[in-house]
């Protein structure tokens, strides 16, 4: 078998990155009963192996946000919010978009419920809603719901 090019090996690794972070990001989707989380983490692990290879920062740091993300519905709460935390001080160093924050929000909200931090979690929590509600792009905001409604709200005791 021939050894791929360069080349080549750069667009297998941007292939699969897409590939795999797109599933990962659609099991998130999926209803609780039906979500796979053996294929879920594969697929964020692999995401985040092939961004790592080819991608720029801001690839890296949406591949850490999607394994801050499964890691706390698989109930990883510590390594949740460790990969949380990346995310925000990557934020805290770039300006991103609306979306990109209130996913970031919503991210950290949900690894700090994982992580039994309750205050993190409100915080990160009204943060999320604040950004979503400054959304104007409708189809971008969509986009963000779909997951937002998989974000534990805060308890109001």
């Amino acid at each position: 078998m021939e050894q791929p090019t360069s080349e080549e090996l750069t667009r297998y690794h941007r292939y699969f990155a897409v590939e795999a972070n797109n599933e990962a990001w659609q099991r998130t989707l999926d209803a609780p009963s039906e979500r796979d989380l053996t294929a879920m983490l594969n697929a964020a692990h692999a995401a985040a192996y092939h961004w790592a290879e080819v991608g720029n920062d801001l690839n890296r740091f949406r591949a850490t946000l999607l394994l801050a993300h499964v890691h706390a519905y698989c109930g990883h709460g510590a390594l949740a919010w460790t990969y949380a935390q990346q995310c925000d001080e990557y934020q805290q160093r770039n300006q991103l978009a609306g979306w990109e924050s209130s996913f970031t929000h919503m991210i950290l909200a949900q690894a700090a419920h994982a992580d039994g931090r309750g205050d993190a979690h409100r915080m990160h929590y009204e943060h999320a809603a604040a950004h979503i509600a400054a959304i104007e792009d409708p189809a971008d905001r969509e986009i963000v719901e779909l997951t937002w409604k998989h974000i534990p709200a805060p308890s109001t005791v």
